[in-house]
């Protein structure tokens, strides 16, 4: 999984340091550390992670002095850094910490960097000033310290890794700026479920076989829930606390949980990490294990080519993933058709193999690089023809009312708002074949429905409701007075079914229509 937390230098350097965190601790400890990305690489910053480099990167200043923003910044109220930390389900660590099995710590740390270079050419953005105001570019480089960590604050074994993103990126002319993090945050879970994939797709080659979880997550097969809670008692802490969160909640709010008090629970059942040699947790682990009389699985001795079948599910994941994407959306970004693909193939392919996949589609097209975002030569033949029909249904149709009928009929209504009584001019004034309504919930749309059924049918017209759903098609049929069905049952139904032209003349009301797919549309 991913986390992220912003933090200040102040807080780097102090709370950093009373944790054993990233610049304090054992050799060990600092001998994993290391520095990640392209512009790390131009500030001539690789291999081990000195302190003093650390601390001056989170000030805004290069080991040569120079200054990384634009402006001086307060370094008590600037976010100096962001840390994204990556950690392994808990099966990979008891692998790779327990049993001693280097290749799982191997498959994490490239599922890191994975991660981590997407994050980099992808989502990595400054803020410039241009013509058009203030906007954002792709910079395609980042300044990341990376630190290895093998236990949680409970000393259970906890593979992970603080990836401390310091607040700079540089621009094409060679000007340093303060990193945008908006498309990072919009993208956590994919970079999560990336980070996840390439790690089970590089523990499968190796041998082991998987027990996806959901929402992108695994174990490894063989590894018995009695063992993972066993070194689990962090996750245990909080799990107890938000339980006892829930129930106060529930008598004084009566509302669940959300996102950011989970985060909190975290926090708060956090305590100050101990700095144990790592000899010693070690022979701690084993001496649980041998307590509690587990029988640890056998590491795989034998690896596996999994390349084939890597190609042939990516594949099949591009073409499906795209087509999910744009079932109910004309433009959408790339990480959504990623985002299907490793959540229905978890560790089938890495994402190299799914990248090229895609591209090879030749499907999508890019729409605004910055926000990553696309659409298909499907969706904009789709769309075209929709404009088109559009058109040539404008100003082809006789009215239902004039406007001088219309004024007659509105002080049947006296309580029509500006904006409903606009609504029903235009619906029954327009010469239009297709129009559409939008309004907020609770303003009123179906009383305006109501009173277009009404003026519809006395001059002869059968009014007909649709929806994408039978619930929806239930609700317009109730409020509006509405003989209904759905849009499935309209476009679907046999030949047969439909019967010959009504004897009357329709219209019909698509209610929700935003939320029909582009091709029912």
């Amino acid at each position: 999984m991913l986390s992220m937390c912003s933090v200040s230098a102040a807080q780097a350097e102090t709370y950093y340091e009373k944790d054993d965190y990233y610049t304090a601790g054992t050799d060990a400890a600092r001998s994993t550390a290391r520095w990640y990305g392209q512009g790390a690489n131009t500030l001539g910053l690789q291999g081990e992670v000195k302190p003093e480099d650390f601390k001056a990167l989170l000030h805004g200043t290069a080991p040569n002095g120079e200054c990384l923003h634009a402006r001086a910044i307060d370094p008590t109220r600037h976010r100096a850094a962001t840390d994204y930390t990556f950690s392994a389900p808990k099966s990979v660590s008891i692998a790779g910490l327990v049993q001693g099995y280097e290749r799982a710590i191997a498959a994490h740390n490239q599922a890191v960097d994975t991660a981590l270079s997407v994050l980099q050419e992808r989502f990595a953005q400054a803020r410039v000033s241009t013509a058009e105001g203030r906007q954002r570019v792709v910079t395609g480089n980042i300044v990341a310290a990376v630190f290895q960590h093998d236990s949680s604050r409970e000393l259970d074994p906890q593979l992970h890794s603080h990836c401390v993103v310091m607040n700079t990126t540089q621009l094409p002319d060679g000007t340093w700026r303060s990193l945008s993090n908006e498309e990072i945050v919009a993208n956590q879970i994919l970079l999560g479920q990336i980070y996840q994939n390439e790690l089970a797709y590089q523990l499968r080659q190796s041998g082991y076989d998987i027990d996806p979880q959901g929402k992108g997550q695994f174990e490894l097969n063989d590894y018995s829930p009695t063992l993972l809670s066993t070194f689990s008692t962090r996750t245990r802490q909080i799990e107890t606390y938000l339980q006892q969160w829930q129930q106060n909640l529930a008598e004084t709010q009566g509302s669940p949980l959300h996102a950011s008090q989970k985060k909190q629970a975290t926090l708060r059942t956090r305590k100050r990490k101990q700095a144990v040699p790592r000899e010693v947790l070690l022979a701690a682990w084993q001496q649980q294990v041998s307590d509690q009389n587990f029988t640890l699985p056998e590491v795989p001795h034998q690896e596996r080519d999994l390349s084939n079948t890597a190609y042939h599910q990516a594949d099949q994941m591009a073409r499906a993933g795209t087509a999910h994407a744009s079932e109910r959306e004309s433009v959408f970004r790339r990480g959504k058709v990623e985002r299907f693909a490793l959540e229905h193939a978890l560790g089938e392919m890495p994402l190299a193999t799914l990248s090229q996949a895609i591209s090879a589609q030749g499907e999508l097209l890019s729409v605004e690089v910055v926000k990553d975002k696309y659409t298909t030569t499907a969706a904009l033949h789709r769309e075209r023809d929709t404009i088109q029909l559009m058109h040539q249904g404008q100003h082809q149709w006789a009215p239902i009312l004039s406007e001088a009928e219309l004024q007659e009929q509105l002080p049947q209504w006296p309580t029509l708002s500006a904006g409903q009584q606009r609504a029903l001019t235009l619906a029954l004034t327009s010469r239009d074949q297709m129009l559409a309504w939008q309004g907020l919930p609770g303003s009123g749309k179906t009383f305006v429905l109501q009173a277009f059924k009404q003026s519809a049918e006395a001059q002869g017209f059968s009014v007909r409701g649709f929806a994408p759903s039978a619930e929806a098609a239930n609700v317009l049929g109730k409020e509006a007075g509405l003989p209904t069905d759905t849009v499935a049952s309209l476009l679907h139904a046999p030949a047969s079914d439909r019967g010959s032209a009504p004897e009357q003349r329709e219209i019909w009301v698509i209610d929700e229509a935003g939320l029909l797919s582009a091709k029912d549309a």
